[in-house]
């Protein structure tokens, strides 16, 4: 018996583009079997809160984020901020300033050799008037489980001279309660 596709928020997603032999793909291959579970619902964390607390420059700010046990993290999308020129607004750059780790606080496993570069975890593939392909997060090759107590530490460096601002979504599969109805 042939398993039929899912039909999840991967394949809804028009930001998400599949194409069988290329790395989101293949990554989506991998994770198969979470796509499948139906005791699983999707929840975002962003770290910091408030993408208006800066970094000051050559600091690593440390910030520690409870996620329900048992979740899975599965993609990261981190994007730096700085004032648009002549805009109103805060436009997102490339965040070659930004390095990243996470720890997993209950068996102090990183998730990275070493620090990530924050241009690994963002996709700047839109144009100025554009910006739909900001919200494609990077998949993990294998979605990291989070175990009890539920607690992640992130840490955000900047390695310029001048401050800056940035945030990181933690995308993760949140396992859910099952109602099962009292038997009589």
């Amino acid at each position: 018996m042939k398993l039929q596709a899912p039909i999840d928020a991967f394949v809804y997603n028009p930001a998400i583009r599949y194409r069988p032999y290329e790395y989101m793909g293949l990554a989506l291959a991998g994770m198969d079997v979470l796509r499948r579970a139906n005791t699983y619902r999707p929840k975002l964390y962003c770290v910091p809160d408030d993408f208006n607390q800066p970094i000051p420059a050559y600091e690593t700010v440390e910030h520690q984020i409870r996620v329900t046990p048992n979740s899975y993290v599965w993609g990261l999308l981190l994007n730096q901020y700085s004032l648009a020129d002549g805009g109103p607004g805060w436009a997102v750059i490339a965040g070659a300033n930004v390095w990243l780790q996470i720890t997993d606080s209950c068996n102090g496993l990183v998730y990275f050799a070493d620090f990530a570069r924050g241009t690994a975890m963002q996709t700047l593939k839109g144009t100025p008037t554009d910006q739909r392909w900001q919200h494609h997060p990077h998949v993990l090759t294998q979605p990291r489980l989070v175990l009890e107590p539920g607690l992640l530490a992130v840490e955000l460096a900047n390695d310029s001279a001048v401050n800056l601002r940035c945030q990181l979504v933690i995308f993760t599969a949140e396992p859910c309660e099952r109602y099962i109805p009292e038997q009589r």
